[in-house]
């Protein structure tokens, strides 16, 4: 995986503003190994507390934690950490 640096406080330049809807940088943490690096990161909104991701017949679901992520030292987005995953009923 793409090295990142994870942080638990949100540093001056990591401020997300609650004013309404726009989308942030993301990154997936854990789940399957099979997971792309390439998938893990992506955008989601400001207030989306969760991420369900199609990967191959199911879905990985991630939720949002206060932490965020940063790469040569610059806040780059929020961290998402994998919860569970669930089959797509046939």
């Amino acid at each position: 995986m793409t090295h990142i640096q994870e942080t638990h406080e949100a540093p001056a330049g990591c401020a997300i503003s609650a004013d309404g809807g726009y989308d942030v940088n993301i990154v997936l943490v854990g789940g399957p190994a099979d997971f792309l690096d390439t998938a893990r990161f992506r955008l989601a909104g400001t207030e989306d507390q969760k991420v369900k991701i199609l990967h191959k017949s199911g879905y990985e679901h991630f939720e949002r934690t206060a932490e965020h992520y940063h790469m040569d030292g610059d806040c780059q987005g929020l961290i998402y950490r994998w919860t569970t995953s669930t089959r797509i009923a046939e």
